[in-house]
């Protein structure tokens, strides 16, 4: 078996889109890694005279939400509805968004994690959104969002 034939059978297809635009085609791809973990893959393949130009992203199954939401703000502003997402309209839901994280937050929001409090429960806890209280528990080295609590 080749290379690439090898590194194909280790991830399944799942689902596929192809939307044609022009010069430029793109590809949404959901595939699965051979351990479960699930991801899109968007391509873009562009002719540019006699060769192609192709470019890949991939967003993986714990980061998607986070996508989703931004995609949809951009989408919004390029569709030209009004963006909604001033600091000054986020914090009349979450008063502490994007306030800098204390020491003592960071050791509150590790200690209640671990407790079993679950995302939504926190974001109330500590006046943030879901996906703030994601994003740092991620980067306290703490949070898996396979485990999806």
């Amino acid at each position: 078996m080749c290379g690439t034939s090898m590194a194909n059978a280790a991830r399944k297809e799942l689902f596929s889109e192809r939307v044609n635009a022009g010069s430029r085609t793109y590809f949404f791809d959901v595939k699965e890694a051979t351990d479960g973990t699930r991801y899109l893959v968007i391509s873009e393949t562009r002719q540019k005279g006699e060769e192609r130009d192709h470019h890949q992203v991939m967003v993986f199954e714990e980061h998607f939400t986070a996508f989703r939401e931004a995609l949809e703000k951009v989408t919004d502003l390029l569709q030209g509805r009004k963006a909604t997402y001033s600091v000054e309209a986020i914090r009349q839901k979450h008063p502490k968004a994007y306030e800098p994280w204390s020491t003592r937050e960071d050791e509150r929001l590790r200690s209640r994690y671990q407790e079993g409090f679950d995302i939504p429960e926190l974001a109330r806890v500590f006046q943030r959104g879901e996906s703030a209280i994601r994003s740092r528990l991620e980067k306290l080295g703490i949070y898996s969002r396979g485990g999806k609590r």
